[in-house]
C-alpha cells in the first residue's frame, strides 16, 4: 500500500509539472488536448505495472508504449507497427476517421484490453482514471472480435478487419484491436508470459506460472551456505533471504534468467546478442577488497545520496520525470516540428508518443542485454561477501537505520532491496547508458541541442524517505541534473552507494549496452514510413 501511494504521489508531481511548464509556456495552450488523455492513461497503468519486479515493468512499459504508437499507426495512411516494423495488419481505411481524438481513445483502449490480458491487477486503476476524464472503454472483448480464430494466420487479420470495417474505425473497435494483436505478439517474445515452456522442451498445461524460467538456471552457490570455505572460493550469485515482515520467509530465484538468451529484441540486431559482451570482472576471488569499498561508502551516505538510491531504483518514476523533462525541452526551446507537427501547436499527440515509444524500447532493449550478461557471469553480490565473512562475526562500521554503527557482518544489508538476480553487470548502469544515448539521440534527430536537458524530480519534503521515514531528509531535497548524462553518472553511481553492486559493474553495464539508445532512435524513426 505505501509503495502504490508513494507510486501515485510521484507521478501526479510529474505530471504537475509536464502541464505546469504547458501553461507558463504561453496561452493559448500550445500542447494538444489528447495528450492529457495519455498522461492519465500512464498514471493509471503506472500503479498496476509497479506491482511487477524490474525487468517485467519495464516490458510492461514498451509493450504499452507500443501499443500507444500502434493506435497512432492504424488511423495513417504510412506509419508502421511499432512491435512489427511494418504496416499494421488492420488498417482505418476511411481518412475522416483520423483524428487525435480517435488515436488517443483507441489508446486508453488497446491499454485497457492488453492489461486485462496480461495485467488484471492494473485495469481497475486504469479505467477508473479514464472515467474521471470521461473516457469509456470496454473490459469485454466484443463478442465479433472473439470469433475471430487467432491459430488461423491466413484468416485471423482478414476478419479482424472485416470486423473494423463493419463497425466504421471507431476508436473503440481498433483500440480493441490493437490491444488484442500486442497481446497475441508477447506470446511469443520469449519471456514466457504464460509460463507455458518448461525446461527439455516440455509443456506447461495447467497451474502454470507466468514468466517462468524454462532454460533451466540454478544457482550454483546455495543460499543455506554461510561457510568460511565458500566465502573464499566461490563467487557465484547466492540467493538472498527475504521476508515479508509478517513470519514469512524465502530465498529468492532468479528472476526472469532466460530473457536475455530467448527474448525479442525491439531494435538491436538479433547479430549484436552475440557481440555485445561486456569485460571480464576483475573481481578478487574472496570479493574481501570490494567489500571493504562498499562497507566504506555506505559508511558515507547522507541524505542525497540515500535519495538518489530511492529514487533511481525507481525506474517508473525515472521514465515519467524523463519524460516531463522532454515536455519542458520541447515547449521551451520553441520547437518547430515540421514531421509530426499541427499549426498553432509546439508538442503534438503524435510527437509525445513517437518519443516515448522509442524511450520505452530502448529500456527493453537494455534489459534483455544486461539479463544476458548476469546470467552468463553468475556472480555473487556484495551483501552475499559480507554476511559470511568470517563466518559473520567480522565487525563492520557502516550505515544501519538511524546513522552509521559498529556491528556484526552478519546483521549487514544494503539501503533499500537487493534485487533477485546476479550482480555483474549492472542492469542500471546499462539502462541509464542506454537512456542517455537514445535521449541526446533523439534530441539532436528532431533539431533540439541535447546538451541541455535539465532533469528535475519532484522535491522530496522533510522525512520523506521510504527507508528512514521521519528522519531523511532533514530538510528538503530536489535531484536536478543539467542534463541526462549527468543524470545518467548519478543514477549508476548510486547502485554503489547503495551496496547493491562491486564498482566494477557499473562500467561494464555501460560498456555493454553503449550505442543500444542509437538503435532505438533510427528503428523508432523508421516508423514514421
Amino acid at each position: 500500500v505505501t509503495r502504490s501511494c508513494t507510486m501515485k504521489i510521484a507521478i501526479a508531481l510529474v505530471f504537475c509539472l509536464i502541464w505546469g511548464a504547458a501553461v507558463r509556456a504561453q496561452l493559448p495552450p500550445v500542447v494538444e488536448s489528447e495528450i492529457g488523455i495519455l498522461l492519465t492513461l500512464i498514471t493509471g497503468l503506472t500503479l498496476g505495472i509497479s506491482k511487477y519486479e524490474t525487468p517485467i515493468a519495464i516490458r510492461f512499459t514498451s509493450v504499452f508504449a507500443a501499443s500507444f504508437w500502434n493506435c497512432v499507426a492504424v488511423y495513417d495512411p504510412v506509419k508502421l507497427d511499432a512491435l512489427t516494423s511494418a504496416r499494421p495488419a488492420v488498417v482505418a481505411n476511411d481518412t475522416s476517421t483520423f483524428t487525435t481524438i480517435n488515436k488517443a481513445v483507441c489508446a486508453a483502449q488497446a491499454a485497457v484490453t492488453y492489461a486485462t490480458f496480461s495485467m488484471p491487477g492494473g485495469v481497475e486503476d486504469t479505467v477508473t482514471g479514464l472515467t474521471g476524464i470521461n473516457i469509456t472503454v470496454m473490459e469485454e472483448l466484443d463478442p465479433a472480435l472473439a470469433a475471430c480464430d487467432s491459430s488461423n494466420a491466413a484468416t485471423f487479420a482478414p476478419c479482424l478487419q472485416s470486423v473494423a470495417d463493419a463497425q466504421g474505425y471507431s476508436a473503440a473497435i481498433m483500440g480493441q484491436i490493437v490491444g488484442l494483436t500486442t497481446y497475441l505478439w508477447t506470446l511469443d517474445d520469449g519471456w514466457n508470459q504464460l509460463g507455458l515452456d518448461l525446461k527439455d522442451g516440455k509443456t506447461c498445461a495447467v497451474h502454470c506460472r507466468n514468466y517462468s524460467d524454462p532454460t533451466g538456471f540454478k544457482p550454483s552457490t546455495s543460499p543455506y551456505d554461510d561457510s568460511w570455505f565458500t566465502f573464499l572460493s566461490s563467487d557465484h550469485w547466492q540467493p538472498l533471504l527475504e521476508d515479508d515482515g509478517c513470519g514469512f520467509f524465502y530465498h529468492q530465484q532468479h528472476v526472469t534468467p532466460h530473457v536475455g538468451t530467448l527474448g525479442k529484441f525491439r531494435y538491436i540486431p538479433e547479430s549484436e546478442r552475440a557481440t555485445r559482451v561486456a569485460p571480464p570482472s576483475g573481481y578478487s576471488s574472496s570479493r574481501r577488497m570490494e567489500a571493504r569499498k562498499v562497507i566504506q561508502r555506505m559508511a558515507l551516505l547522507d541524505d542525497v545520496k540515500k535519495l538518489q538510491i530511492e529514487a533511481f531504483d525507481n525506474k517508473l518514476l525515472v521514465g515519467n520525470v524523463i519524460v516531463g523533462s522532454f515536455v519542458n525541452k520541447v515547449l521551451t526551446d520553441g520547437y518547430v516540428d515540421t514531421v509530426l507537427g499541427k499549426p498553432g501547436l509546439i508538442l503534438t499527440y503524435d510527437r509525445l508518443v513517437h518519443f516515448v515509444t522509442g524511450f520505452t524500447a530502448t529500456e527493453y532493449d537494455a534489459v534483455i542485454i544486461a539479463w544476458k550478461e548476469k546470467v552468463s557471469f553468475d556472480l555473487i553480490r556484495p551483501t552475499s561477501v559480507i554476511k559470511r565473512w568470517r563466518g559473520g562475526n567480522k565487525n563492520i562500521n557502516t550505515w544501519a537505520p538511524g546513522g552509521v554503527q559498529t556491528f556484526k557482518s552478519r546483521d549487514f544489508e544494503a539501503y533499500i532491496r537487493v534485487m533477485p538476480h546476479a550482480e555483474y553487470v549492472s542492469g542500471s548502469s546499462c539502462l541509464f547508458e542506454g537512456i542517455k544515448d537514445y535521449v541526446d539521440g533523439y534530441l539532436a534527430g528532431i533539431g533540439l541541442n541535447p546538451t541541455s536537458f535539465p532533469i528535475t524530480f519532484p522535491p522530496y519534503a522533510p522525512g520523506s524517505s521510504s527507508v528512514e521515514p521521519g528522519v531523511v531528509p532533514a530538510s528538503t531535497v530536489v535531484l536536478s541534473y543539467p542534463d541526462v548524462a549527468s543524470m545518467a553518472d548519478a543514477g549508476s553511481d548510486s547502485r554503489l552507494d547503495g551496496g547493491m553492486h562491486f564498482e566494477q559493474s557499473v562500467p561494464a553495464g555501460k560498456v555493454v549496452c553503449s550505442g543500444i539508445g542509437t538503435h532505438a532512435v533510427n528503428g523508432v524513426t523508421d516508423l514514421l514510413g
